[in-house]
């Protein structure tokens, strides 16, 4: 089940990051502003801000595997129509259904994780899990751009959506062979209060911060993912080496996400970890366009961006019941839906109205650092509630 969520999750970065890699074809091919390209990215992550809960909160009722089916085939036909696409607006709507289709997986991917290994090494196996991102994410920007030269940025999308229609495959011949749910939980229909709004309301405070955190991180580096290779290329590298050095951006968590995911069972301290990241990461934003050679930041940033999403997977699983962990799922991919549609936009429209990069970056670069400030207040706030019940 482990190696079926990790796939699920494959299908997700192959679906969001094989924009990036031929953004500056898809530019030039259809006319666009960066406030447009922007745009697109954010475009794909608008639908689950406002679905994200409820999705998490049916996949609870309905079980992973009716949804999951769903979100495949959703994930799937937006990008061939994102391929076959001639005009914003055509590419704007496939990226709307992409996004619906992607966003549901992600969530059902994350339950799955947490139902079989929540009690049990939870932070080791989410660590395993959130290793599916960056390997998509290297995958995309280390071969896209390439390809996207000799074939057309076409085709980078028709081999997105190949890897979805394999995800779905393995989805049908896998999932339905094993059992629903973990032998160790109650099933569905014996599970108590399943109401939305009450359980909404049973959510600490500490989950929606660590939400909050999750929605600044992917504000930024999915931002810088999408301007970075169009940023590198507007310096002078060629387009297959610009994707090569944001794909730079995802070793650190490739290596290091088990690792942390380790300490974090062994250690707990989740907000720790999510702090230091943050801080990390936004000094390495910042330095992008300070440094000459950009291999320093890049390295920077490759060992900070692991630093976060292990502690924010694992941390429902030690703080909430199980049988609102969807819902649960469904607010954290609702805050970072929400990040990742500001955000692109918002630093494409600055880089229209600056002219230059380095103003976007010092943006995303202060999105990071409201990572840590979250973090802080929220520790703050409970020792003062832990001082005040004494």
């Amino acid at each position: 089940m482990l190696i079926l969520s990790y796939l699920c999750m494959l299908g997700f970065a192959f679906t969001l990051q094989s924009l990036p890699p031929v953004l500056t074809l898809i530019i030039e091919d259809l006319g666009l502003t960066h406030t447009q390209a922007g745009l697109l990215m954010s475009l794909f992550a608008l639908p689950p801000v406002f679905t994200s809960i409820l999705t998490g909160f049916f996949s609870d009722r309905l079980g992973p595997y009716r949804v999951g089916i769903i979100s495949f085939v959703l994930m799937i036909s937006g990008m061939v129509l994102f391929a076959f696409s001639h005009s914003f607006f055509h590419a704007g709507m496939a990226r709307v259904v992409a996004g619906i289709g992607a966003s549901t997986l992600a969530i059902v991917s994350a339950k799955i994780v947490s139902q079989w290994f929540g009690g049990r090494e939870i932070g080791t196996a989410m660590g395993i899990f959130n290793t599916a991102m960056p390997v998509g994410t290297i995958i995309c920007f280390s071969t896209f751009g390439n390809i996207g030269e000799r074939l057309g940025w076409r085709m980078v999308m028709f081999i997105a959506a190949g890897v979805g229609v394999i995800g779905l495959l393995a989805f049908l011949t896998i999932f339905k062979s094993l059992p629903r749910e973990s032998p160790k939980r109650e099933p569905v229909e014996k599970r108590g209060d399943e109401r939305l709004f009450s359980n909404i309301l049973s959510i600490t405070g500490p989950v929606w911060m660590v939400g909050l955190c999750w929605m600044w991180f992917n504000a930024a580096v999915i931002s810088f993912s999408t301007f970075a290779p169009d940023y590198f290329i507007s310096r002078g590298a060629p387009i297959a080496l610009a994707g090569v050095l944001v794909s730079l951006l995802m070793w650190g968590s490739l290596v290091l996400s088990p690792v942390i995911g380790r300490l974090v069972d062994t250690l707990g301290k989740n907000e720790m970890f999510i702090g230091v990241g943050g801080i990390l990461l936004g000094i390495s934003i910042f330095l992008v366009t300070k440094i000459e050679r950009a291999l320093f930041p890049m390295a920077v940033m490759s060992f900070a961006v692991a630093f976060v999403p292990a502690p924010v997977f694992s941390f429902p699983a030690k703080a909430l019941k199980q049988e609102i962990l969807g819902l649960v799922f469904g607010l954290y991919f609702m805050m970072s839906s929400l990040g990742m549609f500001l955000g692109p936009y918002a630093a494409g429209y600055v880089r229209d109205t600056s002219g230059m990069y380095e103003t976007s970056f010092i943006l995303l670069s202060v999105l990071a650092l409201l990572i840590t400030l979250t973090v802080l207040t929220s520790r703050i706030t409970m020792r003062s509630k832990s001082s005040e019940s004494l």
